[in-house]
């Protein structure tokens, strides 16, 4: 253009200085839940009785009997636990 025009882009007080910038890093992730668990406990009794009762009598009826007695089944305890949780995430590195 005209070589007596300029253009002033800054004013002439401004000057240019550094910016410092920081900030925390982010938070971590959270753990994951743990794992399923399920215990069972069972008894069982179970009695094949295979008898014969005979009656003998001289004189009238007679009269035979059979009985089978079984004792009681009882389970133990059932235990079982979960797997762990997963380890929460690293938090952000930040800004410095």
């Amino acid at each position: 253009m005209f070589e007596d025009q300029y253009v002033e882009l800054l004013p002439a007080r401004t000057t240019m200085q550094a910016i410092s910038v920081t900030g925390e890093g982010g938070a971590g992730g959270a753990g994951g839940a743990g794992g399923f668990a399920a215990a069972l406990s069972a008894a069982v009794n179970f009695v094949d009785a295979n008898q014969t009762a005979e009656a003998f009598s001289v004189f009238g009826d007679a009269t035979a009997a059979n009985a089978a007695v079984t004792g009681d089944a009882t389970a133990g305890d059932a235990a079982a636990a979960g797997g762990a949780g997963g380890a929460g995430g690293a938090g952000g590195a930040g800004i410095s």
